[in-house]
């Protein structure tokens, strides 16, 4: 069992300009490419935080499930995630804030298929990044 509080360091580190992109990294891993996304007239071409975001959600409910179907024993091939966040303005203020996220999930090759879908459902319940949001969220199951 781990020890709670759980600590999970990450850094980046960035010059002057919208245009120049910068890397961040978790811990002692490779560091990754960031850029401000095109849509926010930036260069594009690297991770924008939105894509974080969406990646994080996604990541945790899939690591979440993964292992839950460990504990329960239940075998598949593979589990896809695709998600879509949505940036809007708010009502009040005009402030830009993301709005939701919508998740489509695809498991395959389940041993029981009933088990799957309510395993992939506790792990969308459970996820302490997904619980963490307060933007809305979607998710849709498919398992084949």
């Amino acid at each position: 069992m781990s020890k709670f509080p759980l600590h999970f360091k990450v850094s980046a580190e960035a010059t002057e300009g919208t245009t120049n992109t910068w890397t961040c990294l978790a811990d002692n891993l490779k560091p990754i490419d960031m850029a401000i996304p095109v849509e926010f007239k930036g260069p594009g071409k690297a991770y924008s935080p939105e894509d974080l975001f969406g990646l994080a959600v996604l990541n945790c409910i899939i690591a979440v499930y993964k292992d839950i179907c460990e504990k329960n024993s239940l075998n598949f091939k593979k589990i896809e995630g695709k998600a879509n966040v949505k940036m809007d303005k708010s009502a009040g203020d005009s402030q830009v804030i993301l709005t939701h996220i919508e998740i489509n999930f695809n498991v395959k090759g389940a041993a029981d298929k009933e088990k799957a879908r309510e395993l992939l459902e506790r792990a969308i319940k459970i996820c302490p990044v997904s619980n963490s949001i307060k933007s809305g969220k979607t998710c849709h199951i498919t398992i084949d």
